[in-house]
């Protein structure tokens, strides 16, 4: 497959794709030395020029098995990119505020009160 220079997706993954944590390192160098080229043949802007290319699309659209590298990578890569569902939890606390220091006025204990 040909280069058509370095891919990034700063939207997706700012910190790179090898330190995202999702793709092997083997698979972030695919995407990054051929990004381009997969995501040109898989939208349309590029024209498959060799062999390897047009098993890349056929393996993208479902027509062959998935059998290369490129394919198994760029499929990750969009499945990871699009659908993202964000959940989010909201949690509301039922702590009542303690007070460091009791009200001491109220005390039975004090020598004044007492009855002998």
């Amino acid at each position: 497959m040909r280069s058509e220079g370095k891919f990034y997706d700063d939207k997706n993954f700012p910190r790179g794709f090898n330190r995202s944590g999702v793709f092997t390192i083997t698979e972030a160098r695919l995407l990054e030395d051929y990004g381009r080229t997969m995501r040109g043949l898989y939208d349309g802007t590029l024209t498959p020029v060799s062999n390897s290319e047009h098993q890349f699309i056929a393996a993208i659209h479902g027509e062959l098995n998935i059998q290369s590298d490129y394919a198994k990578c760029w499929l990750k890569y969009i499945n990871k990119t699009s659908n993202k569902v964000r959940s989010y939890t909201l949690c509301e606390s039922q702590r009542k505020p303690v007070s460091r220091f009791e009200d001491d006025s109220n005390d039975s204990d004090s020598d004044t009160d007492l009855d002998y």
